[in-house]
Parts: structure tokens; C-alpha cells; sequence
């Protein structure tokens, strides 16, 4: 794990980002969603319940917080909490969803350099296209897969072999951008050739099996910018 600016980000074809907590500053909504669903159940949830299981998809976060928990629910309680949580998310992002800064130009800047874009989240499709629409990034990926398009989550590394493979680009040829570690266990185990993680929500000592790990967005696009700057003959904006 580095935490300076030290990948080659030239040498890669793609670059394959999670949405929550990478790209958009929705984690702390997906939160705020599951406290009110888990607590119509009179279970208490709290941030890191939510934080260090970022990534996952919805069934399976509520799976494994009920389990940590000690409840046994019915699969219908388990259906309602979901689907409740998944209102009350939809319903905060139109309120709050925000891309990060420098995440617009960041996204152009590789696009600009003929790196491909994908985005791999646990997030449901309707989910990633509010939260798309909402921040103004439609149409900005080359690919989307959500929690609809595999059959096993992250940390699982099906989300990235199936983006990878819609791409056909080789794994060593991608980087992968996370926040959590549920993601970085399933970037690593698709075996990309680099994962970079964002301490936006989790502090650096979580994110230690990345290859490197940047404070923020605007870190990672200052890191990405001088790369493409000091290469002759290559488009920046």
C-alpha cells in the first residue's frame, strides 16, 4: 500500500469505479436509509454497521447487519426492510446525492486519453439512475453493472470479471477506484492490475490492502493529471 501518487495510470486501458463514497458523497445517505429501515424492527444501526460493508448489495447488507445483530427476521421482514431502504435512499438523494469534486473533470480527463469508464456498484439499477440523473453524470461510463447484473456481491469478485469482461479488457489492464473493503477484497480478487482507494468515509487504516490510497477525489485527479501532463503528445482536458 502506497499513499502517494504511484500509479502509472498510462499503462492501463480502464479504470473501473464504485459510485458510493467514490464518486458521489451518498454512503452517509445509504446509512441514514438503513437506520430508519432497521428501525421500524426496533434494531439499531450504526455508521460503521453501514460503512465497512459499503459495496455490498442491498440483500446481502441486510443479511449480515440482522446476523451481527443477533435477529433472526422472516424473509418477508427481510424484503420490507430492503424495500423500505431502498424508498427512503431514493428519496435522500434527490434531497442530497452530490458528485464529488473533481470527479466530472476526472471522468473527461480519461475518456480525453482513451481510458474506458466503469461503474461497478451494489446499488440497484434504479438506485444508480436516480443517483446518476441527480448529480449530472448520465451517460458518463462506458458500462454499468449493478446489483441486477451478478448473482454474488462484493467482496465477491464476479461484480468486476463481469464489467471487465462486457469491456473485454484483461484484468491487468484495469485499475479499480473503492472506499471500502468489501471492494477492495473483490478488486483484488479479480486481480486488476491496480486498486486505488478514497478515505472518504473510512479512515486509511481500513483501506490498507489497496495499492494506494489518495485522502480524496481531488487527490486522486492532481495524481492522474500530472501523469497524463508529463506524457508527450497526450490530451489532458
Amino acid at each position: 500500500m502506497d499513499e502517494r501518487c504511484s500509479i502509472e495510470i498510462t499503462l492501463y486501458r480502464a479504470v473501473l469505479f464504485d459510485m458510493d463514497g467514490v464518486i458521489t458523497n451518498t454512503t452517509p445517505l445509504h446509512f441514514e436509509a438503513w437506520k430508519r429501515a432497521f428501525g421500524q424492527h426496533g434494531i439499531d444501526v450504526q455508521r460503521m454497521d453501514v460503512y465497512l460493508r459499503e459495496g455490498m448489495t442491498s440483500d446481502m447488507m441486510a443479511a449480515e447487519i440482522a446476523r451481527e445483530k443477533g435477529k433472526e427476521l422472516s424473509k418477508e421482514d427481510m424484503k420490507k426492510i430492503v424495500e423500505y431502504k431502498t424508498k427512503v435512499f431514493n428519496e435522500l438523494v434527490m434531497e442530497q446525492a452530490k458528485a464529488y469534486d473533481g470527479v466530472p473533470a476526472t471522468l473527461g480527463m480519461l475518456r480525453n486519453n482513451g481510458i474506458k469508464l466503469a461503474l461497478v456498484t451494489g446499488s440497484r439499477r434504479g438506485s444508480v439512475s436516480a443517483v446518476l440523473r441527480k448529480v449530472g453524470l448520465e451517460g458518463a461510463f462506458d458500462i454499468i453493472i449493478g446489483a441486477e447484473d451478478v448473482t454474488k456481491g462484493k467482496p465477491d469478485p464476479e461484480p468486476y470479471l463481469v464489467a471487465m469482461n462486457k469491456l473485454d479488457i484483461p484484468a491487468l489492464d484495469c485499475v479499480v477506484v473503492e472506499n471500502a473493503p468489501p471492494g477492495i477484497r473483490a478488486a483484488k480478487a479479480a486481480k486488476v492490475g491496480f486498486v486505488i482507494a478514497i478515505a472518504s468515509t473510512l479512515d486509511t487504516s481500513y483501506l490498507q490492502d489497496a495499492d494506494g490510497i489518495h485522502s480524496s477525489f481531488v487527490d486522486l485527479e492532481q495524481c492522474l493529471a500530472r501523469q497524463f501532463e508529463a506524457r508527450p503528445g497526450r490530451a489532458i482536458m
